[in-house]
């Protein structure tokens, strides 16, 4: 196996969340995902802990996970449609889940898909909300048992603006 053969990512996971970071990831990896003739999933993570009362239930918010489930569905279908008709690239897969963003990107989907990259947009969150939720993104990197490629510029490698 050559140099070259080693660099070619076949199974690249993208994480995406609406947020203009990770639609510049998105973007890299179909790239990516061309170049080395491989194949992209593309997931976005619904928080199920937004869902729970205090008890931990669902209870009476089950109507509002079916509706975030039912958007999500809509959102990755319409991101896979765009992807199949702006780029003529239709090796890809789109996923819904459900659960801790950090461990379903960095361990959770890996495992269970073959993922061999993550390509993710730098965080969109600003100071505060790193410092109370801490960034999907700096996990990803920390955890992941595989290539992680954190994005932080556009397509022409400009800096994406930082919230404050």
């Amino acid at each position: 196996m050559g140099v070259m053969d080693m660099l070619e990512y076949k199974k690249i996971l993208v994480p995406i969340d609406g947020s203009a970071n990770s639609e510049w990831a998105l973007k890299k990896a179909i790239s990516v995902a061309q170049r080395n003739h491989g194949h992209l999933d593309v997931v976005t993570v619904i928080q199920s802990s937004r869902f729970m009362d205090i008890y931990g239930h669902m209870g009476t918010n089950m109507n509002y996970v079916e509706v975030s489930l039912l958007r999500a569905k809509e959102y990755v279908d319409n991101i896979k449609e765009q992807i199949q008709q702006k780029y003529h690239f239709t090796d890809i897969d789109v996923y819904v889940e459900a659960g801790d963003p950090k461990t379903v990107v960095a361990t959770d989907l890996p495992e269970k898909l073959g993922t061999d990259l993550i390509m993710i947009g730098s965080t969109g969150l600003n100071a505060l909300q790193r410092t109370l939720l801490g960034s999907v993104a700096d996990y990803v990197v920390r955890i992941a048992p595989v290539d992680v490629l954190l994005v932080r510029t556009k397509m022409d490698n400009f800096t994406i603006a930082k919230e404050v």
